[in-house]
């Protein structure tokens, strides 16, 4: 008796179904964590008492009342959506600045904590000149005039014929974030995650075009000597600029692919097991039954 034995390999369709099983089985939740720290894009300070001044790309962004009690605001944003997955689901966002200086001089320098909020902005600005190669600090708390095409108090884009809706920036009245910040010059300071600012950055993700960033207001910026300064992004140390510290999830493959795959699985198992019939012997594809053993 003769016994032929032929060894055949695994038809396409079982490795169909074994991926369709396989990526079916994957949960509707986030399939992955992470997180990125990001360097501001851009960073300028307005001057609601030098409403031609601006500084656009100095070392440091002043927040707050000057001896007068004249408001200063910071402007920031960080590119989005150049440097997350666009499927990303933002689960966390803290933006952190280090303190360089604060109001006042001479040993009386303001000594109360101050509340400083982030507001997200509507209005496009530009990131202008101004300032730009300026490496101290001291005495730059009425800025500089402005060069176009940089924002100041009244203007998105100074001499562009771009007016902000509102003097001082167009920016949603309800705060993302806010946190204390005391006269510790160098420590970080930082504003922790909250629904808002974790909506926030969602949105600037989903729509790039919206990404106008944050306006950085003092809450008590009208009364004199209130301001904080942060360094900037031009700060020529590294380690003290601001930082932008995102966590998100990978977006899962939606249900209805899943169920897809495992159909399209399931169909490639089934083709693998069709019955055939040829010259009156059965043959199963993948094996062959005992009736093809000859003697």
């Amino acid at each position: 008796m003769q016994c032929h034995s032929t060894r055949r390999r695994a038809p396409p369709g079982l490795a169909f179904a074994v991926l369709g099983f396989a990526l079916a089985g994957l949960p509707v939740a986030g399939v992955g964590a992470a997180t990125i720290t990001l360097g501001a894009g851009k960073v300028s300070t307005i001057f609601e008492n030098q409403p031609t001044h601006s500084i656009g790309k100095g070392p440091a962004v002043f927040i707050g009342g000057d001896a007068d009690g004249s408001p200063r605001r910071g402007l920031i944003d960080f590119n989005i959506a150049a440097n997350l997955p666009a499927t990303a689901v933002i689960t966390g966002v803290e933006l952190t600045l280090y303190l360089a200086d604060v109001a006042g001089a001479g040993g009386s320098e303001d000594a109360t904590p101050r509340t400083i909020e982030l507001h997200r902005l509507t209005g496009n600005w530009a990131h202008g000149p101004t300032a730009l190669g300026v490496t101290q600090i001291e005495g730059t708390d009425q800025g500089f005039p402005a060069i176009p095409p940089s924002p100041t108090w009244l203007d998105r884009r100074y001499l562009q014929n771009q007016p902000w809706a509102t003097p001082g920036g167009d920016f949603q009245p309800l705060t993302s974030a806010s946190t204390l910040v005391g006269q510790a010059i160098g420590a970080a300071y930082t504003w922790a995650s909250t629904p808002e600012l974790v909506a926030d950055v969602q949105a600037m993700l989903n729509a790039p075009s919206t990404n106008n960033g944050w306006v950085l207001l003092n809450a008590d910026e009208w009364s004199p000597d209130t301001y904080r300064v942060f360094y900037s992004q031009a700060w020529d140390d590294t380690a003290l600029r601001p930082q932008l510290k995102i966590s998100y999830e990978l977006a899962a493959v939606p249900l209805p692919a899943a169920v897809w795959l495992f159909g399209v699985g399931l169909l490639g198992l089934v083709g693998t097991l069709r019955p055939s019939t040829s010259s009156g012997r059965t043959v199963f594809k993948g094996r062959v039954n005992n009736s093809e053993m000859k003697s």
